[in-house]
């Protein structure tokens, strides 16, 4: 028993004691007995009736498969009935508004399952009907009040008639169909024709291509998300009306450029989370909003001037928000053949002002002449003779006032940040020309001491065996940079059409592999040299010295240390994709600054340890030498030059490497390729003449190497080059350099 049917019989059966106990009292009292009776008789009427009317609504527990409950919380005036686990659709004598089925085991859904309610069913749910797989063409013809229908999670469902949305009601509103396997969408022509659908849904079903003329509807959402998708073929919507259009969630492999041709008032489109390679340049010049996020797949954008009326755009990568920031360089041609058109414009609109202007002066003729006044013919001509200064966003072309379209004005999502900015490469040319220098440069320097030195192999010492390593390095360093400044050639002036096949291709992997490679075998290189230099001096009468056996085994830790860190950004710590030069600077993921951190800490402490050990061997020499104007003054020399080039070159990039670490970065990513690929690479080019070029014992071998290929023709005849030296007993000094002659010999 209801509460409210337990109120009114309390109250009842008070009202009858009382009229009981009446009997007992005087007639005077009679009066006041009728209008105990009266009110007896309006509660009657006041709570037996409802409560009649009511009694008939069952109420909805955990045990009942269908019970009616009023929808007042969630729809407005409207009655439910809600079953759950049932085979057939029982019939209710109530007025029902809203019929929801969940949980049921149907397998076919027919008018005359719901045709008892034909005429105030206004909505109808159908949710978890594993078995359903069948669905009439008339199921919902004759339901005139119907404003939404929505199936979800209909596994059996696999085709829908093609018919089933025809003829039904002007009010019908809204329509959803999600996580079912239906594979095509039935016919909406005659959706939305007296009034535009409110949301049109087909998410998470099997649709596959979406034909030429498949979709033709009026309405405010079409939403197609998360289907499988991979054709839309030309003129697919075409005659449609739809202000939003999603197809988030597919895979749009195939679209070609009038896939969205056809459709009118067009303001959202939504293709994000797709594997699309091609956006469309047709039929999108009315879209407002154009949403592409999470879309890895998508390069190359279409020129701006294919979106007349843009305002958002949420892309997937910073570098097609430069396309939108500077059309010209993105898109050339379009670009000109804008300009070209906006002349061409003005052009027709100067015609149409003469010719109105000769109509005007051919209507005047036979007229009496007007007194001049202020505004008379010669003041229009000499008006419309003077271009027309126009501000804010409003234009007047041929009489029309309509609105500039500010391109610039796009708001566009990722923005281009500190490490991606909408700039070449190099972003200099002074940095370009230098990095061609530098480059050159170091190629040549190291390829040089690699050739004598490998001609050398039968005599390898220690430190010949060092320097090997760290020509290597520098060369591998020297084809970084030439491999840099090649796409930054190619990609001048509009490197953002290039970004992603740079910065995702084989190209920038392989550069920025053996940067990291060739930087931190160097530094390895150069302190080991460091520390035989200042073995052999500090400890030179020790006879446990570095020997070529336990060099080797130290410099394989180093070539293992180095592919490891090198490695590490293929494998996902880090990333050679961040920057257009190609370096890992991905600091947004903790493994990233680690990896970042160990490469800044291990050439802080290289740097840190060859300071120490020539500072020691500094000391070693005694006063007298270390201020002689001559002789082993230019150690001191040589050692200023050492630590001086590598200070130079590695201080700035640890410094504002760790700065920028710890959050306060000093300098934008414009001036740090500066640092990264300009002065840091100096070490590159200086090395081989500071530790090999430059010193004696490279000039014997260079010249035993021209001994042996050198050939010149004289005369056509051949010349042998004879190299000889003539060396003192004593130890070799200032004053004691070995003597060196050339001398050719006829065979």
């Amino acid at each position: 028993m209801s509460i409210r049917r337990q109120t009114f019989s309390n109250r009842l059966l008070s009202n009858i004691s009382f009229v009981y106990l009446l009997n007992s009292v005087d007639a005077n009292d009679i009066l006041l007995s009728m209008r105990t009776i009266v009110n007896v008789l309006v509660l009657l009427s006041v709570c037996v009736l409802p409560s009649s009317a009511q009694a008939r609504y069952t109420p909805c527990t955990n045990s009942d498969q269908c019970c009616v409950r009023n929808m007042s919380n969630t729809w407005q005036h409207k009655t439910e009935l809600y079953c759950s686990g049932i085979q057939s659709i029982p019939p209710v004598y109530e007025t029902i508004n809203v019929l929801t089925i969940k949980d049921s085991s149907i397998e076919h859904f027919s008018e005359k399952s719901i045709y008892a309610y034909r005429n105030d069913l206004s909505d109808i749910i159908l949710i978890n009907l594993k078995n359903l797989k069948y669905l009439d063409s008339s199921t919902f013809k004759h339901f005139n009040k119907l404003q939404s229908l929505y199936i979800s999670r209909a596994n059996a469902l696999k085709e829908l008639p093609s018919d089933i949305f025809r003829g039904l009601s002007k009010t019908f509103l809204a329509l959803r169909i999600s996580k079912t396997n239906i594979k095509a969408i039935p016919d909406l022509s005659d959706l939305g024709t007296s009034t535009a659908m409110h949301i049109i849904e087909f998410e998470g079903n099997r649709l596959d291509t979406l034909p030429t003329n498949g979709i033709k509807t009026r309405a405010g959402q079409l939403l197609l998300e998360y289907n499988n998708i991979h054709v839309i073929e030309d003129w697919a919507f075409n005659g449609s009306e739809i202000a939003k259009l999603s197809l988030k969630g597919n895979y749009l492999d195939f679209l070609s450029e009038h896939s969205f041709d056809g459709i009118k008032n067009l303001l959202t489109l939504d293709l994000s989370d797709s594997s699309m390679k091609l956006l469309p340049s047709f039929g999108l010049m009315s879209i407002e909003v154009l949403r592409i996020e999470n879309t890895p797949t998508l390069t190359e954008i279409p020129s701006v001037y294919s979106f007349g009326s843009l305002k958002e755009a949420h892309l997937t990568y910073s570098f097609h928000c430069c396309s939108f920031q500077f059309p010209a360089k993105h898109d050339n041609s379009n670009y000109n053949f804008h300009q070209n058109d906006l002349q061409r414009t003005s052009s027709e609109c100067d015609k149409i002002k003469k010719n109105n202007v000769m109509q005007k002066n051919t209507a005047s003729r036979g007229f009496p002449k007007k007194q001049s006044t202020e505004y008379d013919n010669n003041s229009d001509e000499e008006f419309f003779d003077k271009p027309a200064i126009t501000t804010g966003t409003l234009d007047v072309m041929c009489g029309n006032i309509t609105k500039l379209a500010a391109k610039s004005n796009i708001e566009c999502w990722p923005k281009p940040n500190a490490l991606n900015p909408c700039e070449d490469i190099m972003g200099f040319f002074w940095l370009r020309i230098c990095v061609w220098m530098v480059g050159i440069l170091a190629f040549l320097a190291n390829m040089v001491v690699l050739m004598v030195v490998f001609r050398r192999t039968l005599n390898c010492s220690v430190p010949r065996f060092l320097m090997s390593n760290l020509a290597f390095a520098d060369f591998c360093t020297a084809i970084y940079l030439l491999l840099l400044a090649y796409e930054d050639l190619t990609s001048s002036e509009k490197y953002f059409n290039y970004a992603y096949t740079w910065q995702n291709g084989v190209g920038c992997k392989i550069g920025g592999f053996l940067t990291v490679f060739s930087s931190q075998l160097s530094v390895f290189a150069l302190c080991l040299l460091t520390i035989e230099r200042w073995y052999s001096i500090r400890k030179a009468l020790y006879t446990n010295k570095m020997t070529f056996a336990s060099t080797v085994k130290i410099m394989a830790f180093g070539w293992v240390y180095s592919i490891v860190m090198a490695t590490m950004p293929l494998l996902g710590i880090s990333s050679y994709s961040t920057t257009s030069i190609c370096l890992p600077m991905d600091t947004v993921r903790a493994s990233g600054v680690c990896y970042v951190f160990t490469l800044l800490a291990f050439a802080a402490a290289a740097f840190l340890l060859m300071l120490f050990c020539y500072v020691q061997i500094y000391m070693s020499l005694s006063y007298e030498t270390r201020h002689a104007v001559k002789g082993e003054a230019s150690v001191a020399r040589k050692i200023l030059v050492l630590v001086g080039t590598n200070f130079v070159c590695t201080a700035p990039v640890i410094f504002f490497g760790f700065t920028a670490l710890l959050g306060y970065p000093l300098i934008d990513l414009t001036k740090s390729k500066m640092l990264l690929v300009f002065f840091y690479p100096i070490n590159s080019c200086a090395n081989p003449f500071l530790y090999t070029i430059l010193t004696s014992s490279f000039r014997r071998d260079a010249f035993a190497t021209i001994s042996k290929f050198g050939v010149c023709l004289d005369n056509k005849k051949e010349y042998k080059v004879i190299y000889s030296t003539q060396t003192n007993t004593q130890r070799s000094t200032p004053m004691h350099k070995p003597t060196l002659s050339l001398t050719l010999q006829q065979p």
